[in-house]
């Protein structure tokens, strides 16, 4: 159908966002879910959800819990991540934390969390280089999870003079021997001043004040 020259178009288009700017990143991060999307959520949640306690020493049945995970995974095409593991490990982000840092406490259990950390770092890793996983997600996840963080090198450089010289170590030594001999010779010389002030002539009694003509 023509449309009339000069008549206005009434729907409304979509206004286009760029994908660089932080309202193109959000709505690349937040597209319109697929159909089942929170049921098959739902349903790897339950599936890797332990069904018995567990007992915080018995490091083999933690190793037995990751492996169900991961395989949960890769049947149900699921991206692997930190806190689904400590889930279906039974385990929170606390218990990890304080188990890493105090390994001697349960050394073996320490190395296995740390190879849960290491397996995930190197999935985010692996989705990042290939484009699967934006940076700034991944980025984050990183710096929360991976230990890494903004870091900035200062470089100190030794004091040079305004030429560029360095000055030599022997040659600072004496200038600091003369100043502090200067300063010390200087100190006795306003001590003795004030310790003895110039006699001023004694007036006789028969001397009479001069009086201007």
């Amino acid at each position: 159908m023509s449309r009339t020259a000069g008549a206005r178009d009434k729907q409304k288009r979509a206004r286009r966002v760029d994908a660089d700017t932080p309202k193109g990143i959000i709505a690349a991060q937040n597209p319109e879910l697929p159909e089942n999307f929170n049921r098959e959520q739902i349903g790897f949640m339950m599936e890797i959800i332990p069904k018995e306690p567990l007992d915080s020493n018995d490091v083999a049945e933690m190793e037995k819990r990751f492996e169900n995970y991961l395989r949960v995974c890769a049947e149900r095409d699921m991206r692997v991540s930190n806190q689904g593991a400590y889930l279906a490990i039974g385990v929170s982000k606390d218990d990890v934390y304080n188990w890493t840092v105090r390994c001697s406490t349960n050394p073996e259990r320490c190395e296995f969390i740390k190879k849960v950390q290491k397996i995930c770092a190197f999935y985010r890793e692996s989705m990042m280089a290939s484009g699967k996983l934006n940076p700034v997600v991944g980025i984050f996840w990183q710096k929360n999870y991976d230990g890494f963080k903004d870091q900035q090198e200062v470089v100190l450089t030794p004091n040079t003079d305004p030429l560029g010289e360095q000055k030599d170590p022997e040659s600072m030594r004496q200038k600091y021997l003369e100043a502090t001999y200067n300063l010390a010779e200087s100190a006795e010389s306003a001590e003795r001043a004030i310790s003895d002030p110039p006699q001023l002539p004694e007036r006789t009694r028969d001397e009479a004040p001069a009086q201007n003509p």
